[in-house]
Parts: C-alpha cells; structure tokens; sequence
C-alpha cells in the first residue's frame, strides 16, 4: 500500500493529474483531504454529484472511522482535525465563516509559521519533533488513519491525496516513509499567475508562486528522501501522459493501466474539494494551457521576470 501526497501551488494542476491517477483500478483519489472537515459542514459535492456527507462511498469510511475513533465526520466534521486548511474568498468552493474565525486563521497562521521554521532550522527529526506543534502532529495522524481507512474501506493499493500542502507532505512522510511518496508538481509560474490575475494583482501571484516552490523544494530536499520524492512539470505531463505515468507507476511499485490514458468510458470518482474542472472530466488529457501569453501584458511579464523569472528557469521554462 502507499500513499502519494501531492504538492503544487494553486492553480498548478494537480487537480488533473490526480484525477488521472485516480482512474488506475488500484488507486483512489480523494482529492484535497486537508478540506474535508470544511467540504462536510459547507454541504459540499463530492465528484459522483452527491453531497459528501451523503456519499454511499465515503460513509464507508466515515463509519469506518467513527467506530475506531469514536467521532462521526458526517456530525461534527471539525472534531476529527485534519489540519488547519484556510479557505479564502477567492478560488473554488465556499468558505466556513462560523468556523473559520479572525481568531481561528490567526492561530493558524502562527501555527504555520512555527511549523515552517521548525522544517528550515531543525538540525535533526528529534528537535523538529519537539518543537512541531501537538495540533499539527494530530493532524498527520489522523490524516494517515483516513487514508488507511479509504484503503481498507474501497480496497485500493495506492492513495492519492491532492492538499498540496508541503509541510504536512514532510510531516506525513517521516511518520510513514515505507509508505508515503511525494509528487512536486510544477507548472510554469507565468501561467499560474494568468490564472490567478482576476483575485490578486501580478506582482502578489508572482511573489506567491516564488515562496511556495522555493520552500516546497527546501523542505522536501531536506527531510524526504531523494528515492521517495519526485517533481515533474505539468505541462511534460499533458504532453506525454503515457510515458510520465508509466514511469510514475514505476516509482510507486503499481503496475502501469491503460485506463488512466484511454478510459472505456466515464469513470465515476469520489474526490473531494479541488478545481470545479473535476465536474466536467471526462478522461480527455488536453494540451498545456498557454493563455498566459495573451492574458498577461508586457509589463506583467516583466514583473514576473524580475519576481521569478530566475526559478521559472531552473525548473525548465524558458
């Protein structure tokens, strides 16, 4: 059994890529865990249409999980803590406004500052232990206990998890590193800020873009193994989905399918939160999105240039 845990920036599409993982008869694609507390208590859809509360497939393992830990997602979606996932304004989906409080994202955010510089500056994994926060270590164990209980409940050998958070990846990873494989997903910057101009100003999307992968890649180099981490660029993905998912399959000991390529027809998935793309796939793996070189003006590209243009190179962008 493994688990593969993606990490991208918004809008860097891992919402295509773990669909298309999802197709493979072994794997189950969740979609992005961290939300699920909030995706219950909002009323959310799950892929299949039906509210995922509702859903025959994941009350499997709602009650799978409620009987070991004695708390039924479906009733109090917050009392089985999976992390603190901010939900903004912008982007997909809604946000909780009773749960998630000023006081609440402030916590968080403490939170998230204290764990990022626990990851940078540990010198080993027994100070990061000591001083990585007790509510972020409950969220990576109950994490694993959902993923195993998705594992057991619908029978698949790989579980995918699309929350792209890096330091929760780490984390996870150092609880279960026989079992836990991170994917770093990369997709061109000038295209993840096209996508993000209509809520953020450029330079914002830029500056975001730079921070997530520069401390994605120090974080992952630092605590995961080389053999157990692997980043590809989107667009190589879309271009060749054969020969990047035979190698992924490869990497995480599954034989490769032609499923996930040439489906017969629709494959109904029970995925939860992501881009609302999720909605209208049906197995077509279309070309890279390049609008960013329409949408994007002469000084907007300038901005990203000087922002981000030197790490948009070194992963391979020209």
């Amino acid at each position: 059994m493994k688990y593969l845990y993606i990490v991208s920036s918004p809008h860097g599409g891992s919402t295509l890529v773990s669909l298309v993982l999802g197709r493979h008869e072994a794997a189950a694609n969740l979609g992005e865990v961290s939300f699920i507390p909030k995706l219950l208590a909002m009323g959310e859809l799950c892929t299949c249409g039906d509210r995922l509360a509702e859903c025959a497939e994941w009350s499997k393992i709602f009650e799978t999980l409620a009987a070991e830990e004695n708390v039924d997602m479906r009733d109090s979606p917050y009392d089985f803590y999976l992390g603190d996932a901010i939900k903004y304004r912008h982007g997909s989906g809604l946000v909780d406004h009773e749960y998630q409080t000023a006081r609440r994202m402030m916590s968080a955010k403490l939170r998230a500052a204290v764990e990022t510089g626990a990851l940078l500056a540990s010198p080993g994994r027994l100070v990061l232990r000591a001083l990585t926060p007790p509510a972020v270590k409950r969220s990576i164990v109950n994490t694993s206990k959902l993923y195993a209980a998705a594992a057991t409940a619908w029978n698949k050998a790989l579980i995918v998890d699309a929350s792209k958070l890096p330091r929760k990846a780490a984390h996870l990873y150092m609880q279960d590193p026989q079992r836990v494989r991170i994917l770093h997903l990369v997709r061109d910057g000038r295209g993840v800020v096209a996508s993000r101009v209509k809520y953020m100003s450029a330079d914002r999307a830029a500056q975001r873009w730079k921070h997530y992968h520069s401390i994605t890649r120090r974080i992952l180099h630092r605590w995961v193994a080389p053999a157990d981490r692997r980043q590809i660029r989107y667009e190589h993905f879309v271009a060749h989905p054969e020969s990047q998912l035979r190698s992924l399959c490869d990497w995480l000991d599954i034989a490769y399918s032609p499923s996930m390529v040439e489906p017969a027809d629709r494959m109904v998935q029970h995925s939860a939160g992501g881009n609302p793309a999720r909605f209208q796939f049906v197995g077509e793996i279309r070309a890279a999105d390049e609008r960013w070189r329409k949408v994007l003006s002469e000084a907007q590209l300038d901005l990203f240039e000087r922002i981000a243009g030197s790490l948009n190179r070194e992963f391979g962008y020209g």
